[in-house]
């Protein structure tokens, strides 16, 4: 009978601590240019503190198009201020729980593998070395509209788009692998992808004036009913002097 007793207080108590593990689970949708800095911090905490980060990354347009047909997130990191907006207009997000946690940077990134400069105030849109200019896509990614901006400003827009010599990635992650992997000559993507202190990249870069492009104002929120211990824990270690640092390691500009 006492064998039993106690087989049951076993199962009980490791029952009590898996129920306690889920709850602590983080899921966080980030969008993709912000990932590898996420990754990193996440892992940091998870060692600091045993509560696991499960993360989701994708265009920003994407990844709210999922949170208002309920994905399962407890936050939502976006590569702008529109999206986390327009939730919070829809009744979606914790209140006062949105915050900016960076602005971003736009480079033009020409890989080693490339012979074209990555100074776009040299390109020539005729040059028979340059096959495609690959970036976001404007309609979903912020650093895609950013992108077509700063190839106004050059007056290069119309000719790439005329010639097809614009290679769009579904995301900046995808637009960074164009380039990567040669079949774009240049690159116009997020600073964290070239300057990320953790998986240095070969190639020049040139980062673009911030006065030529729309601010990259990054937001985050928590979503409704997601305010848990856990988020709690971690958005204290996300705003904390030591996450900062990291942040700044991988390109960004502070947040508040």
């Amino acid at each position: 009978m006492k064998k039993n007793i106690s087989r049951l207080l076993v199962v009980g108590l490791l029952l009590t601590s898996s129920i306690a593990y889920a709850q602590q689970n983080i899921k966080v949708a980030v969008a993709s240019n912000f990932l590898a800095t996420l990754t990193a911090l996440s892992k940091d905490f998870t060692k600091k503190t045993g509560i696991p980060v499960e993360i989701s990354s994708g265009a920003t347009g994407m990844l709210y198009a999922q949170i208002q047909k309920g994905a399962p997130y407890d936050m939502f990191f976006a590569a702008d201020a529109k999206r986390p907006k327009l939730l919070e207009k829809e009744g979606l997000i914790e209140a006062s729980s949105r915050f900016t946690y960076v602005t971003g940077k736009l480079v033009s990134w020409s890989p080693k593998t490339s012979n074209i400069s990555a100074d776009l105030a040299t390109l020539s849109p005729s040059d028979s070395k340059l096959h495609f200019i690959a970036i976001a896509n404007p309609k979903t990614a912020p650093y895609g509209s950013a992108a077509v901006a700063v190839l106004k400003h050059y007056g290069v827009y119309k000719k790439l788009k005329s010639e097809g010599k614009i290679a769009i990635g579904g995301n900046i992650g995808k637009t960074f692998q164009y380039a990567a992997s040669g079949n774009a000559q240049i690159g116009l993507v997020a600073k964290s992808y070239v300057s990320n202190p953790g998986k240095p990249v070969g190639g020049t870069y040139v980062e673009i004036p911030a006065n030529l492009y729309p601010k990259l104002t990054q937001q985050a929120v928590v979503l409704k009913g997601k305010n848990s211990d856990a988020v709690r824990k971690f958005l204290a270690y996300f705003k904390s002097d030591a996450a900062k640092k990291q942040i700044e390691a991988y390109g960004y500009g502070l947040g508040n």
